[in-house]
């Protein structure tokens, strides 16, 4: 993203944070003061376009980046353009929370829009008075720091031992289970089979396979282009789906398939 971008400001509109507040609630951020408090901090940035990088070398490195609306991915290209995504990013993650903690690891690694984005931020000076404050908002950035790692932990996992189309159906799970997190209930995951044959270390045409595999199966929808969940369950079967990586103990109830289950699967 270009300097005339990362400067410019505007105020937050209604309900702009909500996505972050959100966020916040969900690493046991319980303290209200506390949070309105952060939230005064985060500055309002102009949209970026789909395809735009949002964080890459040429990013200030003295702020915290924060999705608020729209799709975004974590990712590094090798010398020869090819790109491994290491997480997708929805309304309310911290885009570049590595650069905060270990300012000078991996600055490579590049946040790019997936789809249109609106982003704000946050000066690291002013988080460091804010953390050294309010101790409370220091275990909820702790706690988003492990929820990555977390991630990250599956994503290695998925591609060094997992068959092909219980890995895709894996990243599926995860992405259905993350936008239902963040109150989006739409069958629809909003990447392509390029983002998952980047996710995935696939190629596209292994991908295309698996995705009419998984329509086949039940799984996916047979009746768009997108790639549309139509049955959650059975997704979750095919991929035997462990969502404790997640730490969303009570968001999934819903899909009646438990650990149990899928052990016995």
């Amino acid at each position: 993203m270009g300097a005339a971008m990362v400067g410019m400001m505007k105020p937050p509109e209604a309900g702009a944070l909500d996505a972050l507040a959100l966020k916040f609630r969900s690493l046991e951020l319980d303290s209200e003061a506390d949070l309105q408090t952060v939230l005064r901090f985060v500055k309002i940035r102009e949209a970026v376009s789909p395809g735009e990088n949002i964080v890459d070398t040429r990013s200030p490195r003295r702020q915290l980046t924060v999705l608020l609306a729209g799709v975004a991915c974590l990712h590094k290209k090798l010398e020869d353009d090819s790109r491994q995504i290491y997480t997708f990013q929805y309304p309310g993650d911290f885009c570049d929370l590595h650069r905060y903690m270990l300012p000078e690891l991996d600055q490579k690694a590049t946040v790019t829009a997936l789809t249109a984005c609106s982003i704000g931020t946050i000066r690291h000076d002013d988080l460091d008075q804010l953390l050294s404050q309010h101790p409370k908002l220091g275990l909820a950035f702790w706690r988003a720091s492990m929820l990555e790692a977390s991630i990250l932990r599956e994503r290695l996992l998925n591609i060094s031992r997992r068959a092909a189309l219980p890995r895709v159906a894996s990243i599926i799970c995860e992405q259905l289970a993350r936008l239902e997190a963040i109150n989006i209930k739409s069958a629809v995951i909003p990447i392509t089979q390029v983002d998952l044959a980047d996710a995935g270390g696939l190629s596209v045409v292994h991908v295309n396979r698996i995705v009419q595999d998984l329509r086949k199966l039940g799984a996916l929808s047979k009746k768009t282009r997108t790639i549309e969940v139509a049955s959650k369950e059975r997704l979750a079967q095919l991929a035997n789906f462990d969502r404790r990586y997640l730490n969303m103990p009570d968001l999934l109830s819903d899909w009646k398939i438990d650990i149990e289950e899928l052990a016995d699967s």
